[in-house]
């Protein structure tokens, strides 16, 4: 029967061979990917990916608060009725328990 230390070995060696494995089939699958791309002119949006994206995989840049439908408005104070933290012209008609519907554009 095999010792504690000589399985932790084997462990360990069959986990380098898993990582030499996986690198070894990704970097055959991505190369497989690359020619299609070549071979049928596939482009990014095609792929639904970002153009704002960076090559290096960084995030999308945020979008530009023109593009975000506004849904409340109050005069020149605005809401797109996103996520996050409530506009505090917002919170002070709810906490008033006025409907905040009343603003609603459109």
């Amino acid at each position: 029967m095999p010792t504690l230390s000589e399985i932790r070995a084997q462990i360990d060696a069959l986990q380098k061979q898993e990582k030499a494995i996986v690198t070894q089939e990704k970097n055959l699958v991505i190369a497989n990917i690359k020619q299609q791309i070549r071979d049928f002119n596939i482009t990014a949006a095609e792929l639904g990916m970002d153009a704002s994206r960076s090559s290096a995989g960084g995030k999308a840049s945020r979008p530009a608060a023109a593009e975000r439908v506004v849904r409340y408005r109050r005069g020149d104070d605005t809401w797109t009725g996103g996520r996050g933290r409530k506009p505090q012209w917002v919170q002070q008609i709810t906490e008033a328990g006025e409907d905040i519907e009343k603003y609603r554009v459109g």
